[in-house]
């Protein structure tokens, strides 16, 4: 790997006379008005669930009246899932990708390893390789950073386009930070990158399209000519593995949707104020530099994604919204499922109380793992009214039914975006796939709020890397 020649920043590229065009990329016009719908529908369809279930008895004893205003823990989703409408409906789809322009500042795919899963290392680098040569916009380099070099044999030995970086197993930061950020904090120091380079940050299994290289070559563009430089960050897709996986991608949806949601609705503003995805950052070398790095200690480095963001945050840097999709992987189990929302759970509440900046700069991210926290129990309750059925004020069965119909809209425009990037066009299939989605709602949610309670009852005692 020492002879890897790198491709210099104001190194020419050639591309084609004519742009690169994305035949399978778009977001069907309409939006606002599907959302608006969707939010109705979901809305109407809560409230005749509620009319044609069996009456509810009214309170008549002081625990009949405790069990009935307990109902307003249905609301813990008003907030955060106002915010998530407010960024769906703000949420355009770039209509100009296609005209995406080449750039002459390296690009460096950083995907970062434990080493475990190299085949999964091994797809990444071959899809960064090909779609790069498809959408021949920008040169680049793919740097590799392991914790363990056993497997360094089995990737790409001669391909000038790959560096690999070994994380000596002696290394430690000064704080002694582990896992990913211990991985992070070291390529930060030893990569021999320019200042110039733009870094786009990977997971072992977080893939390119052709999209999201014409988002990320506008967005440098924008950034290198305002040089008022942000921290990007853009949409992940989860349909990989669709035909192998259908249940737990279905459950994913949400995550894609939460991009389009309350994740826009925060770069928009330009503040991390519910965190950020390890994945699909795009930030400028010297800035990440200027951060300091990633090295947090034991406290921040189950999630150091979101520690870095809000100490970004305090130091000045603001962050910017990345057009264009870049695809990852859903569990593949029930377990791994769980496992990933109690680390991401127990992360941010670490971020909560221990993140090294003002209270300001975490209090949103607190108030929102807060309200994450307290889902278990609106779902415990839910469960428990079915057999101590007690009436309920309506107006908070109407807001809940709104929280639920913002909750439930994440997961229908999450859904959409990736049943058109998976190429399912048929009427029927995608008809069939939305009716699957909503009868499994309460399961999706259900399994949500299970590993928040495992979180509670067990915490993580390390970085577990889940199967993908």
């Amino acid at each position: 790997m020492d002879n890897l020649k790198l491709v210099q920043d104001t190194q020419p590229i050639s591309v084609p006379k004519e742009p690169v065009r994305d035949s399978n990329f778009g977001f069907i016009t309409g939006h606002r008005t599907r959302v608006a719908l969707s939010l109705v529908s979901m809305i109407l369809t809560s409230m005749v669930w509620y009319w044609i279930s069996p009456p509810a008895r009214p309170a008549s004893t002081l625990l009949d009246e405790i069990w009935s205003w307990s109902s307003l823990i249905w609301l813990i989703g008003f907030l955060p899932g106002t915010i998530g409408l407010v960024g769906t409906f703000k949420y355009r789809h770039s209509t100009d990708l296609d005209d995406a322009r080449p750039i002459n500042r390296l690009i460096c795919w950083r995907i970062v390893t434990a080493g475990k899963n190299i085949n999964v290392v091994l797809r990444t680098i071959r899809r960064c390789q090909e779609e790069m040569a498809k959408t021949p916009l920008a040169p680049y380099v793919i740097e590799v950073v392991m914790d363990y070099g056993d497997n360094i044999l089995l990737l790409p030995q001669h391909d000038k386009d790959v560096r690999v970086i070994i994380v000596p197993k002696d290394y430690r930061t000064p704080n002694n930070s582990r896992f990913k950020a211990r991985a992070l904090h070291y390529a930060l120091l030893n990569s021999p990158i320019s200042d110039k380079t733009w870094i786009v940050h990977l997971d072992e299994e977080t893939q390119p399209t052709s999209s999201g290289i014409k988002g990320i070559c506008n967005f440098i563009r924008q950034e290198e000519l305002s040089q008022n430089l942000h921290i990007g960050q853009g949409a992940l897709l989860y349909h990989r593995e669709w035909a192998k996986h259908p249940f737990l991608t279905l459950a994913d949806m949400v995550r894609t949707g939460d991009d389009f949601a309350r994740f826009y609705f925060q770069h928009r503003l330009g503040f991390t104020i519910f965190g950020l995805h390890g994945s699909f950052i795009v930030v400028r070398n010297d800035i990440e530099k200027a951060t300091g790095g990633f090295d947090f200690g034991p406290q921040g480095d189950i999630t150091e994604d979101a520690f870095w963001a809000v100490k970004a945050m305090q130091s000045g840097l603001r962050s910017a919204w990345v057009e264009g999709y870049l695809e990852e992987q859903s569990c593949m189990s029930f377990s791994d499922f769980l496992r990933q929302r109690r680390r991401w759970f127990q992360g941010l509440m670490k971020v909560s109380l221990h993140a090294p900046v003002k209270l300001r700069w975490r209090f949103c991210v607190a108030l929102n793992t807060m309200l994450w926290g307290l889902a278990p129990f609106a779902m415990l309750y839910t469960f428990g009214k079915l057999f101590y059925n007690v009436e309920v004020n309506t107006l908070i069965r109407l807001f809940a039914s709104y929280s639920f119909a913002t909750f439930a809209i994440l997961y229908i425009t999450g859904l959409k975006a990736n049943m058109d990037e998976h190429g399912v066009v048929g009427w029927g299939r995608r008809t069939a796939l939305t009716l699957a989605l909503l009868v499994l709602l309460p399961i999706f949610g259900t399994m949500e709020s299970l590993g928040v309670l495992w979180a509670m009852f067990t915490p993580v005692k390390g970085f577990q890397v889940v199967k993908k």
